[in-house]
């Protein structure tokens, strides 16, 4: 929420390609921003949706480049990292645990990324080349489908301008406490092929992340180290003063030598190795993503209304090998006769997804009934590589002994939906918007098994079907120009799967798990006073979230697989304020405080009462912001500023018996501050990010993951880090 008035043009225009200094990376509800929350171009503070709006201006001038830096200062979102290229993001409370399919949707230059039957395919794009990010919190099932039911995070990507050329060029360096240097560049330039008509913008960039923390059993310092490089070219066509068309392809590849995750004692604090140490088998604990995406859109008038289609293919793949000697270490000496092994799992995933969407809306023109309708189509692939191997414990070396398991397990995931909403206005100020979606879902699954751990070769082929209809309902009424109230009732879903079940356990536990869907009901205000010098918005909730996918263990056999069971919900407020007293002084702050609970105890397999929070979800969180921008002479500006947010403590996942504890992630607070220079072409900030260098943690993770009762891997964020950017536009 927090602006200086700088933001504004830049809002609006999402082709300029003009660097300025801007407020700290801090969630914002601007008045001034334009969105594509339902689908349509309008300001934020019409929108009856509780949202956030990010600039990615923001996230450069101030060094941010990770997932968690930014979404950490947005109300109502946390996150379970889990590293290694496993994230599952959270909003509002609405999430059961680890690896279960995706709660919230990911939207990429307007086209649906990732898979709907996993949550790793979670897009941590580099911050250049987005405009700004829209943080849709509570179900967005009626217009996006599944996957969306906890709320949608929409990227909106810089598009290219056809009227001039520009161009801009970044550098950043930065050090980390306890580790090393990061470093980045980044270039972008704008082609106006044929003005007016044609233009194409290229941008590439690579990025190295320092590392910090060490491996004492590999005498190794800063294995966490990555990088990331990739680009995206956007090619825009002006057929005509009715239609346009856009192209796009996106590539990046990013690497993580090892998770930032340190070991401590059994439900404690206390390291084990050191404080920012771990000890893992060699070559496991990386991560190697792949991104790709394409997209074609074209957009025109026909009077009577106008037309979208949006064609995309995603790729995201994901090789992440693991050390799991704590959970299989035992079974080598029963396998192979031989005791002390370490034991590596080798897990690589791969999705690739088609969409295709058709809408058709009327246009803005004030008229008192107007209506948006569509239809969707998408093609998933998504296949799981696992193979378990026993390995020497000192340099990861692959014995010869064979694989202990080995399983391969391809899926499809086909839909097929009809969506609209229709908006009656009853008065200048009153209006009523009711939507629909209806879709059709068609799954197969495909699991073919083999090692002693399965008892030899084994293979089944299952499909699921599944027809799901969501709704909306939002009344909306306008005080006055500025200030504007809504209601909302909507609902959402995300898809079933199968489970992955070994041989001995065929029989004994449901093949297959279904859709679980929720209720959302929602109040909220936004508005400006005092002659826009304050903005507010606020919101409260409550979800009814029914038939759980909950991850259970067996205590006999000590396998792992899915059901549906339980009830839950979630109720809570969001807020968020600035103010701006005097020229270029602007004041922030948002908040959010979520309960979300079970509402019926689990049954056996996973231990979880009624009353127990969800994991992952912090009963409070917030952020409180200052900037000021002042001119130092007729060609120089300057602006200084800071930052701190808070995120409350967290339960980890629920635990597989009564026996075993779930970990309690305590909360943390992090101070940011920032100062600026900007002339005419350039832009130089400075920028201290978790000035006291506090300790905090996004992921607890067993080390045996059968039954939760070991020492955990703590992901902890990134410590204290210094460093300077400077950007030059031309």
């Amino acid at each position: 929420m927090a602006v200086v008035p700088a933001c504004f043009a830049q809002a609006q225009d999402t082709t300029s390609s003009t660097v300025s200094i801007k407020s700290p990376p801090q969630a914002k509800n601007l008045q001034a921003v334009q969105v594509t929350a339902e689908k349509k171009t309008e300001s934020e503070q019409d929108v009856p949706i509780s949202m956030s709006v990010i600039e990615g201006s923001d996230m450069l001038d101030n060094g941010v480049s990770r997932l968690a830096d930014y979404y950490a200062t947005v109300p109502g979102l946390s996150m379970n990292d889990r590293g290694a290229g496993r994230t599952t993001l959270v909003i509002r409370g609405i999430s059961a645990g680890s690896e279960l399919n995706p709660t919230v949707g990911i939207n990429l230059d307007d086209a649906p990324f990732g898979s709907s039957t996993t949550d790793f395919s979670i897009a941590d794009l580099d911050p250049f080349d987005i405009d700004h990010i829209e943080v849709l919190r509570g179900p967005q099932g009626t217009l996006y489908g599944a996957s969306s039911m906890g709320g949608l995070i929409k990227f909106s990507m810089v598009q290219p301008d056809t009227e001039s050329f520009s161009g801009r060029y970044q550098t950043d360096v930065s050090s980390t406490a306890h580790g090393g240097v990061n470093l980045a560049d980044r270039v972008a330039v704008n082609l106006p092929l044929i003005k007016d008509k044609l233009a194409l913008r290229v941008s590439l960039f690579k990025r190295h992340d320092a590392g910090y923390v060490s491996d004492p059993s590999q005498d190794k310092h800063d294995v966490n180290a990555g990088g990331a490089s990739g680009g995206r070219m956007s090619l825009l066509w002006n057929v005509n003063d009715r239609f346009k068309v856009r192209a796009s392809a996106m590539a990046q590849n990013s690497y993580n030598d090892a998770t930032a995750r340190i070991d401590v004692a059994n439900n404690s604090y206390v390291p084990l190795y050191g404080a920012y140490a771990h000890e893992r088998l060699p070559g496991t604990d990386s991560d190697y993503i792949k991104t790709r995406l394409y997209t074609v859109q074209m957009d025109g008038q026909f009077g009577w209304a106008d037309f979208h289609s949006i064609t995309s293919y995603n790729q995201y793949n994901l090789e992440g090998p693991q050390d799991v000697t704590g959970t299989f270490g035992a079974y080598t000496a029963p396998v192979y006769g031989v005791s002390g092994l370490g034991v590596k799992l080798v897990n690589d995933n791969r999705t690739g997804k088609f969409s295709q969407e058709f809408r058709f809306s009327s246009p803005d023109d004030g008229r008192a009934l107007s209506w948006l309708g569509g239809l969707y189509f998408t093609k998933e692939h998504t296949s799981t590589y696992q193979d378990v191997e026993a390995v020497d414990r000192t340099t990861g070396a692959d014995l010869g002994y064979g694989s202990m398991y080995s399983g391969l397990s391809p899926s499809t995931y086909k839909e097929v939906a009809a969506f609209g909403n229709v908006t009656y206005q009853f008065t200048d100020a009153f209006d009523v918007q009711l939507g629909g979606r209806f879709s059709s879902i068609r799954q197969s699954f495909t699991n073919d098994y083999s090692g002693p751990l399965n008892g030899g070769y084994s293979s089944d082929h299952e499909t699921a079907s599944n027809n799901v209809w969501t709704y909306s309902l939002s009344p909306r009424y306008h005080f006055s120009s500025d200030l504007m109230a809504y209601a909302r009732v909507a609902t959402g879903y995300r898809a079933g799967g199968a489970n992955a079940l070994l041989s001995e356990d065929k029989g004994n536990f449901p093949t297959q798990y279904k859709s679980d869907s929720l209720t959302s009901y929602e109040l909220g205000l936004k508005g400006d006073f005092a002659d826009h010098k304050l903005s507010l918005d606020t919101a409260l909730f409550y979800i009814n979230w029914a038939d759980l996918q909950l991850a259970e263990t067996s205590q006999e056999t000590g396998s792992s697989y899915y059901v549906n069971a339980g009830k839950a919900k979630s109720e809570g407020a969001e807020a968020t304020l600035s103010w701006r007293p005097v020229r270029g002084l602007t004041l922030s702050g948002n908040t959010s405080y979520t309960h979300a609970v079970l509402t019926r105890d689990t049954p056996d397999g996973t231990y979880g009462l009624a009353g127990d929070r969800l994991p992952y979800s912090p009963t409070w969180s917030g952020n409180l912001s200052a900037s000021y921008t002042f001119g130092l002479t007729n060609q120089l500006d300057g602006e200084v500023g800071g930052s701190a947010t808070y995120v409350g403590d967290r339960m980890s996942s629920f635990v597989s018996s009564a026996s075993a504890q779930r970990f309690m992630l305590r909360a943390y607070t992090t101070l940011e501050l920032h100062a600026g220079i900007q002339a005419m072409d350039w832009n130089i900030n400075l920028y201290v990010r978790n000035l006291t260098d506090a300790r905090g943690f996004l992921s607890a993770t067993a080390q045996n993951a059968t039954t939760g009762v070991s020492s955990y891997g703590l992901l902890i964020i990134q410590p204290r880090t210094v460093g300077i950017s400077a950007t030059y536009s031309f």
